[in-house]
């Protein structure tokens, strides 16, 4: 029997923002978790559930490391005990040499879904050849609403999480004639779009939150 507080589905979405020469790979763990609450359904009189967001695991890679070794790095964290107890997507930047990274991580033995997104900076494409065109915007918009509407929090005390928290500080949104755009006023952004697409994950692969007495109600009546 279902009790509040207690976790009925839960995914784990992992976001991985490839640097070059000088820059850092990020990998950042978006945990999603269907928790039953507190409060019932008036016509069910069972426990609703509620989706909720935690930040599981920050790490910036160290310069210098090769794609070889983060390809390898992404295929281990997908298949690790700490991810065992739900579904898994990993999204990664497509952009430029990452979509020969894409590629190299087909080939591998990733558990769960792979979604490598070309990050843009005009206006959203259409998925082809395996391939997500989105704009850097969009990305950065769905981090905000993570935080505004679905409340992202940290699931303990997550190592890493105070320099992603000082690179989410130094993101500024302006209204501009053409719509909202972000602008980085630190000098790193690779943990903030390394969270945002573990979020895209989220998004491919939301959990439902109806309960069985609603679902199995919506259903009966479809059948009539």
């Amino acid at each position: 029997m279902m009790r509040p507080g207690m976790v009925n589905l839960r995914s784990f979405h992992i976001g991985v923002d490839l640097g070059q020469r000088v820059d850092h790979t990020a990998f950042v763990v978006v945990e999603q978790r269907v928790v039953v609450s507190a409060q019932r359904d008036l016509a069910s009189y069972e426990y609703l559930r509620e989706r909720k967001l935690y930040v599981r695991m920050v790490e910036r890679v160290r310069l210098g490391q090769g794609f070889d070794e983060v390809v390898g790095e992404v295929e281990r964290l997908t298949q690790s005990p700490e991810l065992s107890g739900g579904t898994v997507t990993t999204t990664v930047d497509a952009t430029g040499l990452g979509i020969v990274v894409s590629e190299d991580l087909r080939r591998r033995r990733l558990r769960g879904e792979l979604y490598p997104v070309v990050i843009t900076s005009g206006l959203e494409g259409k998925y082809r050849d395996g391939f997500y065109p989105t704009p850097r915007t969009e990305l950065l918009i769905g981090v905000q609403r993570a935080f505004e509407q679905q409340r992202l929090g940290v699931c303990g005390d997550v190592v890493g999480w105070g320099r992603l928290e000082a690179e989410l500080k130094g993101m500024r949104k302006v209204q501009t004639a053409r719509g909202p755009r972000f602008e980085t006023l630190g000098q790193q952004d690779d943990l903030v779009f390394a969270l945002a697409l573990a979020l895209f994950g989220v998004r491919m692969r939301t959990l439902p939150v109806v309960g069985e007495a609603v679902r199995r109600r919506v259903e009966s009546n479809l059948l009539r």
